[in-house]
């Protein structure tokens, strides 16, 4: 049980400190440092969760990282309905609008800790298309050192020769997000205003001061947005050779302490 009388601020604090001590009773030959490499999480954090000597509450990341290590689920969907009281709604107000509770995608620690190289991450994102990519494109986009780490990859067992064609172990995964922020520039580079008379590419950028109500509507039509997109990109009559790719991204020009008012 989760003492009440305990600050809102440390509640989540005092729930992980309760499921990391009972993970730990389990498997009494698992170590702390043993448990920072397979969460990607550092020992010193864990060791000041489990002594309440932290400050503040550990980030989203940090937590979904630590329930996935523990419980071994991989799929973000239902790593977000197994978890009650501040864990869950921690989980739930920061990823769930990243879950569609239909599809398949997990959420692999280690994936997410060798994609946090960027010619890793843009090499896998090629081998994940359906049609994956093949030599000749990988070292046409990162020369010999793309090929270097597309067979680090191949060795290690990420991606897999199919025909001469390289393709993703897990076709649908989910990142991160702070991995997949700082890889946003680079991917940003690959779209060729120049090129907007092939009618592949197109660019909108708004902005406007509004309230919390106009936010949250225009998050819901890019939501719904997300989502029938992913459809188009899951139907096989669509299926083809071009690798596309769509950015939604949307936030405050200045940072704002809204909290669940945007949720």
């Amino acid at each position: 049980m989760i003492n009440t009388e305990v600050l809102p601020s440390s509640q989540l604090c005092l729930q992980l400190k309760e499921i990391l001590e009972s993970y730990f009773d389990k498997h009494p030959n698992i170590s702390i440092n043993a448990l920072a490499m397979r969460s990607q999480v550092g020992a010193t954090t864990l060791r000041r969760i489990l002594s309440l000597s932290i400050k503040g509450d550990p980030s989203p990341h940090t937590v979904l990282n630590l329930v996935s290590a523990v419980s071994k689920e991989r799929q973000l969907s239902k790593l977000l309905s197994m978890f009650d009281g501040p864990i869950g709604e921690m989980l739930n107000q920061c990823f769930s609008n990243y879950v569609e509770q239909a599809t398949p995608h997990t959420y692999d620690r280690d994936l997410n800790q060798l994609l946090t190289d960027k010619t890793n991450y843009f090499i896998y994102k090629l081998a994940a298309n359906k049609c994956g990519v093949t030599k000749n494109e990988v070292q046409n986009l990162y020369g010999n050192d793309g090929l270097e780490k597309l067979y680090e990859m191949v060795h290690s067992g990420h991606i897999l020769t199919i025909e001469n064609v390289f393709h993703a172990k897990e076709k649908d995964f989910s990142l991160d997000l702070m991995v997949i922020k700082n890889h946003l520039p680079d991917l940003v580079r690959f779209y060729r205003p120049e090129e907007l008379d092939k009618g592949l590419n197109l660019f909108y950028t708004m902005s406007e001061s509004l309230n919390s109500e106009g936010i949250k509507k225009i998050k819901e039509i890019q939501k719904e947005a997300v989502k029938k997109t992913y459809e188009i990109l899951s139907q096989r009559e669509f299926q083809g050779e071009i690798p596309y790719f769509t950015l939604q991204v949307c936030d405050t020009l200045m940072a704002k302490d809204l909290g669940a008012l945007l949720q």
